[in-house]
């Protein structure tokens, strides 16, 4: 890339022992393949004013000491507040059309669960409140309440709703292929023992937003990709 000629045997060495050459390339990557991405004059106009009513900034004075605190150009900004909009128009042109196969791919990991969930290191308490739920002399909340060794225990158990994608791998397989309101017996993952019941599996739908995710992590995925061939290229300098 004509950007990245600039950079020297020693900036290279820089930028690969920080672990800031491939987010480096990344961002050059995008910046090259989203100029060429039009932006109507009312669209952009909108775009500005949103970005900088999130900056919380109350008059133009604040904005440009803030502006100059942060080194930044006219140009900048503007590429800053744009870069969510030609982003998605950028995907939607280029990814689109592979956005449902990348959806057929991943659909298991993105169905949305709600479950119930208590964590115990024990495995011989894990299987006594096991039997205690199975048996309906307690509540699941309740023990995920009093006994649950995660941050679960603050929801009574209540784990979501969340892709399915988000839980341990293990876990997942689990929640993808139980009955919905029965609780299961304890497995082990990691160094805890874990009871679940999944109380709600909604089936992930390909709509107007899943189809601009896929898209975008196809985008994110062409640019890691591209990132690394490219650092191997520029690291062969050193």
């Amino acid at each position: 890339m004509d950007s990245l000629a600039c950079l020297n045997k020693s900036s290279l060495e820089l930028l690969r022992k920080n672990n800031l050459l491939i987010p480096l390339i990344i961002r050059e990557l995008q910046d090259k393949e989203l100029s060429n991405i039009s932006v109507s004059k009312e669209l952009k106009m909108e775009s500005l004013k949103e970005f900088l009513t999130k900056l919380n900034l109350p008059n133009q004075e604040s904005f440009e000491t803030w502006k100059k605190t942060n080194n930044l150009t006219d140009k900048d900004i503007e590429n800053l507040a744009l870069n969510e909009i030609k982003t998605k128009q950028y995907c939607k042109n280029k990814f689109y059309n592979q956005a449902e196969s990348r959806f057929l791919e991943r659909k298991t990991q993105l169905d949305i669960v709600v479950y119930s969930l208590l964590r115990i290191k024990d495995p011989g308490r894990a299987r006594e409140f096991y039997l205690r739920i199975e048996e309906k002399e307690e509540e699941f909340s309740d023990l995920a309440a009093r006994f649950s060794e995660g941050i679960e225990k603050k929801t009574c158990g209540i784990v979501g709703p969340s892709p399915i994608g988000a839980a341990h791998p293990i876990l997942q397989q689990h929640l993808q292929n139980k009955p919905i309101g029965e609780v299961q017996p304890p497995i082990k993952i990691e160094d805890s023992y874990l009871i679940v019941r999944v109380e709600l599996l909604e089936p992930a739908q390909l709509d107007n937003f899943m189809r601009e995710k896929m898209a975008l992590e196809l985008f994110n995925n062409w640019l890691q990709t591209q990132a690394k061939e490219i650092s191997q290229k520029l690291l062969k300098k050193i």
